[in-house]
């Protein structure tokens, strides 16, 4: 009954406009039929775009296979210049597609794999090429050239195009510049994870607000966990080490004003493995370890129960 209602109430209005504009029944089934074929011409170019963008992810698969199968077959009968031509040579051949890809509508899908392909085949290459040319036993060098020419690629290229695969492509290249040229500065692996991992956050916030937001989710993940990591690394076994709590609450928190669930996850499950490390630090030899056991599986359990809340009431509200 309480759906009679509204429906008697449509069909009254139909009613009433039909007749204030003369429309006849013929008219009126046939604006109908045609409708259908619409919806259905959609449904049909929905999963045409996924059935494309399928074959093109398998296909750059299958290529990306084979040119790794063929360059390890055939690596210990190629000299030096062979070997910088059949990766880096690859990984820039592999670019140049993608990049033609985006200019034409019927092979678009295969851009994001090529761009993938070139990705990793570009920097493998660049190593070959340092490590059959140049002298030097300090790889961090190696890599932070390498880091540097592609991520100053992607970026480049993404300032053009603008696509958002180039940025996160861009930006992970680029967090492991960063990464590099701390390590060679000298600074602790925990500061360095604590520095690229607030970095990696800050840009999934200025992601999202430059419309970015697809990179967002991964990046918010990977720079929470670095930057957590980082931070307790920091802390351990100082007198201020449980202020790392804290640090997880503040994750957390930000998660409801960024409607993020990969923050929400994050934040949940730091502060479980600190309650966990805590109880089998300090009661794991005492009579109260199992009272301990008890109270962290409470803990858990009321966690958990407060992340579905907080993710039902603050961030599933905003996707």
């Amino acid at each position: 009954m309480s759906n009679a209602t509204p429906r008697r109430t449509a069909l009254d209005e139909v009613v009433r406009l039909a007749r204030a504009h003369g429309l006849s029944v013929e008219e009126i089934a046939a604006a109908l039929g045609e409708a259908a074929p619409e919806a259905t011409d959609a449904r049909a170019a929905a999963r045409a775009s996924a059935l494309a963008r399928l074959f093109a992810y398998v296909g750059a698969t299958f290529v990306f296979a084979g040119v790794a199968i063929f360059i390890a077959i055939r690596w210990g009968r190629l000299d030096s210049a062979a070997r910088v031509v059949a990766t880096l040579g690859s990984g820039l051949a592999a670019f140049a597609m993608a990049c033609a890809a985006t200019r034409d509508a019927r092979f678009e899908k295969a851009a994001t794999p090529l761009f993938v392909i070139a990705a990793v085949l570009e920097p493998f290459g660049i190593l070959v090429a340092l490590d059959e040319y140049a002298s030097g036993d300090d790889w961090r060098y190696a890599v932070l050239a390498a880091c540097f020419a592609v991520g100053a690629q992607q970026l480049a290229v993404f300032a053009a195009l603008r696509r958002t695969d180039l940025l996160f492509l861009g930006v992970l290249f680029g967090a492991g510049f960063a990464a590099t040229g701390m390590d060679l500065l000298g600074m602790s692996r925990e500061l360095i994870a604590f520095v690229v991992g607030v970095s990696l956050v800050s840009f999934a916030v200025a992601a999202e607000q430059a419309g970015r937001g697809a990179v967002a989710p991964y990046w918010y993940f990977v720079g929470a966990s670095s930057l957590l990591a980082g931070f307790f690394g920091l802390v351990e076994g100082t007198p201020v080490e449980p202020v790392f709590v804290g640090a997880a609450a503040a994750c957390i928190y930000a998660s409801t004003l960024r409607r993020s669930r990969a923050l929400l996850i994050v934040g949940v499950v730091a502060m479980l493995a600190y309650i966990g490390y805590f109880t089998a630090d300090r009661f794991a030899d005492a009579v109260g370890w199992p009272l301990a056991l008890i109270a962290f599986g409470l803990a858990l359990l009321a966690l958990s129960a407060w992340a579905v809340r907080l993710d039902r009431r603050y961030i599933a509200r905003g996707t």
